[in-house]
């Protein structure tokens, strides 16, 4: 049965000689592999779209539950990328961003709330927003609240954020897991920042870099097996210099 879903890239794999399997979160089942045949030809030059990471599609899919490789019938461009693909720091951030999504994004179901918040950040991150040197710091801890471990509402009296457990305390934990400080505020701020206000979340290139670490150790305190992201010192060199 052939079934109509919106789709974001997140990576792929090369297949056979000119086959790729490429890795897509879709609004009607989630996170889910396809098998495309011959994208890595000189007559399907079209296909090479979804090698692109973050490319929003538009798609007809065979669906089979259980199975671990789908595929698809027809595809096309929803919002064609106009910076993401052009410019470096953009590039390299969506390398980044959809290194961790691939590791986060795990549930082969319908999201649509989850689903409608990456296609518009995207979307966002594409067209240019003002702080865009923040909008990863944004995205990630935004993503927390639908992947279910989204952090307690700040509490301006507390002296630590306990990252284990996700919440403020006056009390250091036992465990060891927690920011306080200047890392506490610069977390705490991270509560009031909007797709609107980015710019005004003003931090060094060291303060941000240290932000994104904590923003990362949290995520992997949530999330079993979540591991590395390679892609992060290229991240640290482009937009967390000092």
């Amino acid at each position: 049965m052939i079934h109509p879903t919106r789709g974001i890239v997140l990576n792929h794999i090369k297949y056979k000689e000119t086959s790729i399997i490429v890795n897509i979160y879709t609004l009607a089942f989630g996170r889910q592999s396809y098998l495309v045949n011959k994208v890595r030809t000189k007559r399907n030059q079209g296909n090479a779209i979804l090698l692109q990471p973050m490319t929003l599609l538009d798609m007809n899919v065979y669906h089979r539950p259980k199975s671990d490789i789908q595929r698809i019938k027809d595809f096309k461009v929803a919002h064609p990328l106009c910076s993401i693909p052009f410019k470096q720091e953009k590039r390299a951030m969506a390398f980044f961003l959809t290194e961790l999504m691939s590791k986060v994004l795990r549930e082969e179901e319908e999201n649509r709330n989850l689903f409608d918040f990456l296609y518009h950040g995207i979307e966002v991150f594409d067209t240019g927003v003002d702080g865009i040197y923040n909008f990863h710091l944004f995205f990630l801890f935004q993503l927390t609240r639908f992947l279910g471990f989204g952090p307690e509402v700040n509490h301006n009296e507390a002296s630590y954020f306990d990252l284990l457990n996700g919440y403020f305390v006056n009390d250091e934990p036992s465990h060891g897991f927690c920011l306080k400080g200047q890392r506490l505020i610069n977390w705490s701020r991270l509560f009031t920042l909007t797709i609107d206000n980015l710019k005004e979340l003003n931090l060094s290139g060291n303060d941000r870099y240290q932000l994104l670490k904590d923003i990362l150790e949290y995520y992997q305190l949530h999330i079993d097996g979540m591991g590395e992201l390679k892609s992060l010192d290229i991240v640290h060199q482009l937009f967390h210099d000092s």
